[in-house]
């Protein structure tokens, strides 16, 4: 995609240091919608390529030489990285500081000048308001730059530490992969990263706060004197307590992350597993389970928010505190209360509320939290890699590849030294041209060994030795979302002449021919609009396109596809294309075994048998008893390994490819009857995330409202609220009163002494001499009343002031607490509403809808409203309140006032509306953006080693938001000054029009100067709530998904003992996997006796899985009806019916826990029914082999055991459940012939009394079957006997039995003879 050039480059200084460079990007965003094309390109100092190096350099220095604790510091990486920039920049944020504090200095010198009037000349007047104008216009254009490059600094160590991440994660070894989720590694690259954005900008205020602090206590010290110590002494006591906080804070963090990882990863398996769900009714369940997680996560956030509302409460009233502290202690000591003494402690403090009472705090908070974020993310690149450097040992003088293996053992778990090795002592020696055939049953270590060549699995004993590059094909084909061409090129370089080459050679030229756009076809998620077939084709094209390959390592590529197929694959890219490779074929195919250079046997980790096929036979190798017979030693395989492997059949035909591209058409095309949202987010091959345009709805505000609180609560919150703005204005206006109070007092007393002038701040005096001036000593003298003004009732104005304080402190710390606990409440209630939601969506939303995507809404989203979303809320309401209350008191007080604020607050909502416009498209289109990054991170993650090539993101939509969000701070901070300014002038002008007392002055202008980065920030926060309130509107998109129909009717409840005897009828059913889509099943009609052993057959496309589909409802059916002992199902609850069935999945789903919970998930029996099923899958001496047995931990989708040990773990809990039907769907695709023949035993013997419906594409696997059933194009073609359908030679049956070949033809219907005799012969002797 090309971006547009970035302007700033050519900026000059006006325009870089006002951000005028973005003027024309806001009018862009004014008039449309943003997209991708519309952003800039990225300046070369922000890519994260270059960022990324630079961090990447001090990580590995520290790796090579870690500090005195022996362990790398990625924080120690950081510091060293950009360590430079930011002291440099400090100076930038001292400046800033400086200014800050010399607006109230001028304001106290403008509000003596009042208090002088009568003896200053005018000019004065104005020279004060011209220099708090200069400084109020001067501030905000240093402050942000200041604050732009600070934040540059922080998305700059976010974005270096996530590329750290990625590259981590593409090196990571399986074995590493077991010590991780990917629920952990998403909310590392979500969550923790997020702290490192804020953590630059409030570091400097560690030191510069306690500095600030320095130079307003000195300057406080000659108004007040000893009494400053009581404010000191407040100060100090909210620091540290901030400290403290900030400290229990940061082990709230690091709990909160351990807790939120653990809801992650339940997540992700229910995303992952759905349909092994939804098909074991298991909803409600693992619903409760995620509840608990999220109900443990929330106590923690509740407990860190208690903390936050705290804190914001300090905030707003540190200076206020710390001002009753002072002058309650001073008038204690006799002082007298003056408008200038006043407001010189109210607006001194005032300046330094922002950096001690906000940013201090807020730096205590980000540095605990990174500290933790830091180590969790430093743990986890600490993580074992593969081997990256395996070619190091190789004779580099050799020019052509090899591999060379001496005596190598392997195994998984290094820590478990007592398990059996993985790999044992394998010895190999492998030229360039050599195809080495690798066979061997279930968990012999055949994956193993290609893993090991790939350095996922590292050398225990022995030695390994590689030359060339290798290209691996994995079993399970990962495909990502994009075009077949993209799939296949993966970044590479078109060459059109090599690429057709490949695309023959990999039987793919038939399938593009047949679809509309060709090579140019998108595929959705995980391949979506691919057949299995395909998909592993796709996958081996891949492979083959890299030129630069050496070695080829495919692990059992063939077995997806028919015969027919896998002999042109062979014999055209195997053995043709690559015939000057090296190449690694693992297979249990007996008819390629001939063609193979060698043949390597393994089992149980060891070679038992290797050479050509003839030396094989001559030696007495039995390669059909070795592949076939289920002898004991080999029922299941003792040692760990880490892949899934379990794919589709394929047939490659015509009419099947045919329609494929129908179906994808289809899905391009389909249109639905369901709302809006519903097609949104139920449509295929949406590659861009749908995203609400313009502005939030009101309704996602008033859903987020109600979910927070009830009628009651809110209303008690408005009131509160409204207090709480009450009693912050009275406290400095009763201030003004008391001074103002005394003042009256002073003049009417006829008997006492005119009141000493007050010291001027900065005044010139004559020496003894008359004739050389000196700085006074003296300024800043604290004054005494005189003994006659005593009459004065200073109690009664001191009472008033300590109701106030004291209750404004109350009302605004009930307030924080009432609005922290409202959003909580919220987020709690629209993470519950959204994971149910999710639940009871269709199967089919999971198909089309990225993974990513959706756990972008559980992680990034779920932590912007639990953690982000409070505290900006938070400051935008209290600060709103804050200005409309200044405006108000300001109007009153000076009313020519009006006429500036009415063009400016025209101006103000003109120009927050203008900003929201494009702030809006920026910020959805970071959380778009977002997603496949998840999705990636997933994927890479998963089992498959493909799915861990780098893959590479160009755009960044934060720098952006950041510069954006400045642009508009700016404007809004010079509008704020030129309030300021207008006040102090009109405050000249007008004051002896209006009779303006110096308590009125001081009053307006101090609270004028808090505005100051006060009404920018608040606006500022108001704009990031809207674009907060983007992640509520994300969630709330999926409240209104389609829902399944209810788990439960009443009415039409079966009896308990339903179904008694598995009687099934298909009554012309008509299926379709969404709306008006295409009908995969058509007017099926078919009847299943009870106990009947039914096999499913049949090629691709043909609506096998579709018919598992339409049994368990997992879409509604178009038309027709199924029965089940005569019960019409579409009238039953979907739980009544899917817990009914037993299924056995054709991909065996298992969840991250102890073994007992994958058997039994929510502890139903008791452990002597466990023992006993896992007895009959004969994985029980298995079990019992492991140190902790049932209580052993499975890795995430339980990787750390093989297919086949998952498929018996899987038939393990079908035998607990005993349910009168089962469904096979096929189990057995990817296992070989020993574990097939032990699977289907273990059917024969535990399910006799049940009916069976077996779908699978090997013939033997179902030739025993009492009948088998045909499906072609989702009709019925044939439905019999085996026997029977054999004696129609052109049949459909007989036909799929002559592709599979001659010999083994004539075995499969020699045993459906001899099954059919048995069965006859028996019946007519009983």
């Amino acid at each position: 995609m090309t971006l547009k050039p970035n302007t700033m480059k050519k900026s000059n200084i006006f325009s870089y240091i006002t951000f005028w460079w973005l003027n024309d990007l806001f009018a862009e965003g004014r008039n449309r919608t943003l997209q991708e094309a519309d952003m800039y390109e990225l300046d070369p100092s922000d890519r994260s390529e270059e960022i990324c190096n630079k961090l990447e350099k001090h990580w590995e220095s520290e790796k090579e030489k870690p500090g005195k604790t022996g362990k790398p510091s990625l924080l120690r990486a950081i510091t060293k990285t950009y360590v430079n920039k930011f002291m440099v920049l400090g100076t930038l944020g001292l400046f800033t500081e400086i200014l800050r504090i010399a607006i109230p200095i001028f304001i106290i010198q403008l509000i003596r000048y009042f208090e002088n009037k009568d003896t200053s000349p005018t000019w004065h007047g104005y020279a004060y308001a011209a220099a708090i104008t200069f400084s109020s216009i001067i501030l905000p254009l240093v402050y942000h730059l200041y604050f732009y490059q600070m934040q540059r600094i922080g998305w700059h160590i976010r974005a270096s530490t996530c590329a750290l991440m990625y590259k981590k994660t593409l090196r990571l070894s399986r074995r590493s992969l077991q010590q991780t989720s990917t629920g952990q590694i998403i909310n590392l690259g979500s969550s923790d990263v997020a702290r490192f954005d804020f953590l630059p900008i409030f570091l400097h205020y560690l030191w510069m706060g306690p500095l600030e602090c320095i130079a307003v206590w000195y300057i406080l010290w000659q108004e007040v004197g000893m009494a400053l110590l009581a404010g000191i002494g407040v100060f100090l006591l909210i620091t540290i307590t901030q400290i403290s906080i900030g400290r229990q804070f940061g082990k709230l963090r690091s709990a909160t992350a351990v807790l939120t990882d653990k809801r992650i990863r339940l997540t992700n398996e229910v995303i992952t597993g759905i349909r092994t769900i939804k098909m074991h009714a298991w909803e409600e369940p693992f619903a409760k389970l995620v509840e608990d997680a999220r109900r443990t996560e929330v106590m923690k956030i509740i407990q860190s928010s208690s903390m936050k509302a705290f804190n914001s409460c300090i905030y707003f009233c540190q200076e206020k505190l710390t001002t009753f502290a002072i002058l309650l202690t001073f008038v204690a000591m006799g002082g007298t209360i003056t408008a200038s003494k006043v407001f010189s402690i109210v607006g001194l403090l005032n300046a330094l509320r922002l950096s001690t009472g906000m940013f201090i705090s807020l730096a205590i908070e980000h540095t605990f939290s990174s500290i933790v974020s830091c180590k969790r993310i430093q743990k986890y690149l600490i993580l074992e890699e593969y081997d990256t450097e395996q070619n190091k040992d190789a004779n580099e003088s050799s020019c052509q590849p090899f591999v060379k293996l001496q005596n190598f053992s392997a195994m998984w778990e290094t820590d478990k030294p007592h398990r059996k090795k993985t790999l044992q002592y394998i010895s190999a020696d492998i030229k360039n041209g050599e195809l080495i055939a690798v066979i061997g049953s279930v968990g012999s270590g055949k994956s193993s060994l290609l893993s090991a060549l790939t350095g996922e699995l590292s050398a225990l004993d022995g030695t390994k030795k590689i030359k060339g590059k290798i290209s691996y094909v994995d079993q399970l084909p990962w495909i990502f979302s994009g075009t077949i061409r993209e799939n296949i090129l993966f970044g590479s370089e078109y060459d059109s002449k090599w690429y057709t080459q490949v695309i023959t050679a990999c039987s793919l030229s038939q399938d593009l021919n047949v679809l509309k756009d060709g090579d140019l076809t998108p595929v959705g998620e995980r391949g979506l609009t691919l057949s299995g077939g395909q998909k592993a084709r796709v996958a081996l094209a891949r492979a083959v396109y890299r030129k630069d390959a050496d070695i080829f390592l495919m692990d059992d590529t063939l077995s997806s596809v028919d015969t027919a197929v896998a002999n042109h694959i062979f014999h055209h890219c195997i053995n043709g294309l690559l015939l000057k490779k090296i190449r690694i074929l693992v297979t249990n195919q007996m008819s390629f075994l001939k063609d193979c250079g060698r043949i390597m046997a393994l089992k149980e980790g060891r070679v038992v048998g290797f050479g050509s096929y003839e030396e094989l036979l001559d030696s007495g190798f039995d390669l059909v008893t070795f592949l076939n017979k289920n002898d004991e030693a080999n029922k299941t395989d003792q040692s760990f390994r880490l892949g899934s492997r379990t794919v589709e059949h394929t047939f490659n035909t015509e009419s099947d490819t045919r329609q494929s591209a129908y179906y994808i058409d289809k899905l391009k095309t389909a249109t639905s009857t369901e709302s809006t949202t519903s097609n949104e987010y139920l449509s295929v091959g949406n590659k861009e995330e749908v995203r609400a345009q313009g502005s939030v709805k009101r309704r996602v505000y008033l859903n987020y409202f109600r979910l927070g609180a009830n009628t009651i609560f809110m209303v008690t919150m408005i009131i509160v609220s409204l207090a709480s703005h009450v009693l912050y204005i009275m406290n400095d206006w009763w201030l003004a009163e008391w001074s103002q109070g005394f003042e009256n007092h002073i003049k009417k007393s006829s008997n006492s002494n005119s009141l000493p002038k007050p010291t001027e701040l900065f005044t010139l005096e004559e020496d003894g001499s008359g004739s050389s001036v000196n700085l006074n000593r003296t300024i800043f003298s604290a004054n005494t009343i005189d003994e006659k003004s005593t009459e004065f009732d200073t109690k009664f104005y001191r009472n008033i002031y300590i109701i106030i304080t004291v209750s404004m402190f109350i009302i605004i710390l009930l307030r924080a607490n009432m609005h922290f606990y409202f959003c909580i409440s919220s987020g709690i209630r629209m993470h519950a509403k959204m994971f149910n939601a999710i639940l009871k969506s269709p199967s089919r939303f999971f198909d089309i809808n990225p993974a990513g995507r959706i756990l972008n809404r559980f992680s990034k989203d779920m932590c912007e409203i639990d953690e982000f979303l409070p505290p900006r809320f938070w400051d935008f309401l209290f600060i709103t309140g804050f200005i409309v209350s200044v405006i108000i008191l300001t109007a009153v007080t000076n009313y020519f006032v009006v006429f500036i604020v009415i063009p400016l607050g025209a101006y103000f909502v003109w120009l927050r509306k203008y900003y929201l416009h494009t702030s809006r498209d920026i910020k959805s289109k970071k959380s778009d953006l977002q997603s496949p990054v998840f999705n990636f991170t997933r994927i890479t993650d998963s089992e498959s080693v493909q799915g861990r090539e780098t893959i590479q993101g160009k755009i960044s939509s934060k720098p952006k938001f950041t510069q954006c969000s400045h642009w508009f701070g700016l404007r809004l901070d010079l509008i704020t000054a030129i309030f300021i300014s207008a006040v102090a002038f009109l405050c000249v002008v007008c004051a002896s029009l209006l009779n303006l007392t110096p308590g009125e002055v001081g009053l307006i202008l101090t609270f004028s100067a808090g505005m100051v980065t006060l009404l920018q920030w608040g606006v500022r926060q108001s704009a990031e709530v809207e674009n907060l309130m983007t992640s509520v509107e994300r969630i709330q998109q999926y409240y209104r998904l389609p829902s399944e129909a209810a788990s439960e009717i009443e009415a039409t409840k079966p009896p308990a003992d339903w179904p008694f005897c598995g009687r099934i009828q298909f009554n012309k059913v008509s299926f379709s996997y969404f709306k008006n889509g295409p009908n995969v099943l058509k007017e099926v009609c078919l009847r299943i006796k009870p106990n009947e052993k039914i096999g499913v057959v049949g090629r691709t496309g043909a609506g096998k899985t579709s018919l598992v589909a339409a049994l368990f409802r997992l879409n509604e059916l178009e038309n027709g009806e199924i029965y089940i002992d005569g019960i019409p199902i579409s009238t039953l609850g979907l739980k009544d019916l899917r817990v009914a069935i037993s299924v056995i999945p054709q991909d065996p789903i298992l969840f991250a826990g102890t073994m007992r919970r994958n058997i039994d998930p929510f502890d139903i029996y008791t452990d002597d029914k466990l023992w006993e099923a896992l007895a009959k899958v004969q994985l029980a001496d298995f079990v019992k082999s492991l140190s902790l047995q049932l209580n052993t931990e499975m890795a995430e989708t339980g990787s750390n055991f093989s297919v086949g040990q998952r498929q018996l773990i899987c038939f393990a809990r079908a035998i607990l459940a005993k349910t009168k039907i089962l469904v096979i769907d096929e189990a057995t695709a990817n296992v070989d012939m020993r574990t097939d023949q032990l699977i289907q035993s273990t059917i024969r013997e535990e399910f006799k009394h049940c009916t069976v419906i077996t779908i699978a594409h090997r013939i033997n696997t179902v030739i025993d079957s009492d009948r088998i059933l045909v499906l072609g194009g989702g009709l019925v073609k044939e439905f019999d006997e085996p026997y029977k359908l054999l004696q129609n030679k052109n049949g459909y049956f007989a036909n799929i039995i002559k592709t599979i070949g001659c010999q083994e033809a004539k075995i499969l219907e020699s045993e459906a003879k001899r099954i059919y005799d048995k069965k006859y012969l028996l019946d007519n002797h009983t």
